[in-house]
């Protein structure tokens, strides 16, 4: 799932991460800030109105009360407070996709023992650290999202209103959902909200923090295409991740649970940081570094330390690896070249750290075929393990 989109390429350098920092609600006096019980987008905005909610517990779903325009969700009284809660503005219908699931809300899924903790990085800031050594496939952490928000919020464009002004005015209107939405949320929730990073400090400190640290969230408004069909959701701890080029890290977000779980795609040691990619890490660098500019980010992983090198391999893993999978199926599996050739691909995808990417996935799974095709049992199962 990549990173939410970053609007800001103005601001000052300084390491990725979270600075110290003794921010705080008091400061905007958001307690006299008027608070529409609908949640309403300002007066003359083409669209509908939007819905603020609490995201729902294992046990039970939150009590909601109808109104004019859309619905206001509380949370129950009686809500143990050790159960994680996701504050959502949600459009009309982006609700139903959840509740209407079987079983929704689902428990969350954890591993059986800690996996990871918060460090701080020199040069990076905060980040994350594995505590024990983990497998390809281990589950690392699952958690619910601070706070969900659109990627996008609608308003009217007057006339004569340039990009840039538009643009504001947009960001405008997503801070002052992000700040009723801020007031209702538990105080440690908004606590560890406000203590991460802020990469857009020009555009203020609560809509700064949800551009830089946003994970996409897709899925929830059928039908819609593009920015307008996804969210941004803000996480406690895998927004704390740092960037990479080579991760070794990926997320999946189950919508069941209203959970992102954190994989590892390689054997991690004990003591490695937990690294996550921002941006399409299968461009050149040179893409890679303008779009990390926007989150005061210099880059200095391996791959982009050998940048013409590393350059060249991942231009070859794009420009053949799909072919390569589709031959290799046309042929029924039986092509030895194509299964070599494969294979020597699957060897540059790892050489480069990109085991995250749905290439290295479907390379693996035709080798598999190809060995199973052979009556090759054991070099199936090997793959498989993959």
């Amino acid at each position: 799932m990549k990173r939410g989109f970053l609007n800001s390429s103005k601001a000052k350098a300084r390491p990725l991460g979270p600075a110290p920092t003794g921010n705080s609600l008091g400061a905007f006096n958001l307690c006299s800030a008027p608070i529409p019980p609908d949640c309403l987008i300002r007066e003359g905005s083409t669209s509908r109105p939007l819905k603020l909610s609490e995201s729902n517990a294992p046990a039970r779903l939150l009590k909601g009360s109808a109104t004019d325009f859309g619905f206001e969700f509380e949370q129950d009284p009686n809500f143990p407070n050790s159960v994680p809660v996701s504050h959502c503005i949600f459009y009309p219908g982006s609700k139903e996709v959840l509740t209407e699931l079987p079983g929704f809300p689902q428990p969350l899924m954890h591993p059986a023992t800690p996996t990871f903790r918060v460090a701080t990085f020199p040069g990076k800031g905060m980040g994350l650290v594995s505590t024990r050594a983990l497998k390809m496939g281990d589950l690392i952490l699952t958690e619910r999202p601070l706070i969900a928000a659109p990627q996008a919020m609608p308003i009217y464009r007057p006339k004569n209103c340039t990009d840039q002004e538009h643009l504001q005015r947009g960001l405008a209107e997503l801070e002052r959902h992000l700040m009723i939405a801020l007031q209702r949320m538990r105080p440690a929730s908004t606590a560890a909200y406000l203590a991460l990073a802020n990469s857009c400090k020009k555009e203020g400190l609560i809509v700064g923090i949800f551009l830089t640290n946003g994970l996409e969230l897709a899925g929830l408004r059928p039908g819609v295409q593009g920015v307008g069909g996804n969210y941004s959701a803000v996480c406690k701890d895998i927004s704390r991740l740092n960037h990479s080029c080579s991760p070794n890290t990926s997320t999946s977000f189950d919508l069941a649970s209203l959970s992102y779980r954190l994989y590892a795609v390689r054997d991690i040691a004990a003591g490695e940081e937990l690294t996550y990619q921002y941006t399409n890490v299968e461009v050149p660098a040179s893409e890679r570094r303008q779009v990390l500019k926007g989150y005061d980010f210099v880059c200095a992983c391996a791959a982009c330390k050998d940048a013409p090198a590393s350059d060249v391999r991942r231009a070859t893993i794009r420009a053949s690896g799909e072919a390569l999978c589709r031959a290799l199926i046309e042929t029924s599996f039986s092509d030895d070249a194509l299964v070599a050739k494969c294979r020597a691909h699957i060897a540059l995808i790892v050489e480069e750290g990109l085991e995250h990417i749905i290439l290295h996935a479907s390379l693996i799974r035709v080798l598999m075929y190809a060995h199973i095709c052979r009556s090759d049992a054991k070099g199936a199962s090997d793959w498989a393990t993959n």
